[in-house]
């Protein structure tokens, strides 16, 4: 099933995040308000992006290796496209998406430079307040980090200030204590921790129920047992 929205209801965190979780080939299309984009996806990975006048001219170029010979693209100038056409757009908020799976047939190993993670973060620092608060809309929540991510941090390249924030998740802080401790401006606390959220690095920490809370409720409700017996 194709998935599709605005985006202004819907941030490219959220969209890479699906295509980054689902590995499916495919193309995004963004109708932007001065032109619109073709965005080649291999396996979770946006590999190359290029202007098109019409979206169904699209699919009649089912091979993607024959598509880059028709456009003299060598595989290493690939990234160079996603930073001319997608990385600079990332702030903007109006267009409409689509992405559709499959059809696409994919050969030889293409260079990733921009990995989906990085993607997410360069994104993430985009995010608008109204955006952010979608996830980070209590600053009571609690965090905790997601064991064994290393390999998704590695691609994520965060920067050192995205660095201090994560290193203040430790299962025992609220969001707000977070802000305070990080010694930076809210939105930018709140944007990192979406990143790490979409990334699937932290998630929200589950309340724990105390078991003397438990015991005293058993041993209450026995007592109103008891006394209504007795009655």
């Amino acid at each position: 099933m194709a998935l599709t929205g605005d985006l202004s209801t819907f941030s490219f965190v959220d969209i890479f995040q699906v295509i980054g979780r689902d590995k499916k080939s495919g193309i995004l299309f963004i109708e932007w308000k001065d032109l619109t984009c073709a965005y080649y996806v291999k396996e979770g990975e946006i590999i190359f992006s290029r202007p098109v006048d019409k979206v169904y001219r699209v699919y009649a170029d089912k091979d993607f290796d024959l598509l880059l010979n028709k456009l003299r693209m060598s595989p290493e100038r690939l990234p160079k496209t996603l930073e001319r056409f997608l990385i600079s757009r990332l702030s903007m908020k109006e267009g409409i998406f689509s992405f559709t799976p499959g059809f696409i047939k994919y050969g030889s190993e293409y260079p990733v430079e921009y990995p989906i993670e990085y993607l997410i973060v360069l994104a993430s620092r985009h995010l608008t307040p109204e955006e952010v608060e979608r996830k980070i809309s209590d600053e009571m929540l609690i965090f905790e980090r997601v064991p064994n991510t290393e390999e998704v941090l590695r691609k994520a390249k965060i920067n050192s200030l995205e660095e201090r924030i994560l290193s203040l998740v430790t299962g025992d802080k609220t969001v707000f204590q977070i802000r305070q401790s990080a010694g930076l401006e809210s939105l930018v606390v709140d944007r990192a921790l979406y990143a790490f959220l979409a990334l699937g690095l932290i998630r929200r920490k589950k309340k724990e129920v105390k078991q003397s809370q438990t015991i005293l409720t058993l041993e209450l409700l026995t007592k109103i047992i008891e006394k209504i017996r007795g009655l």
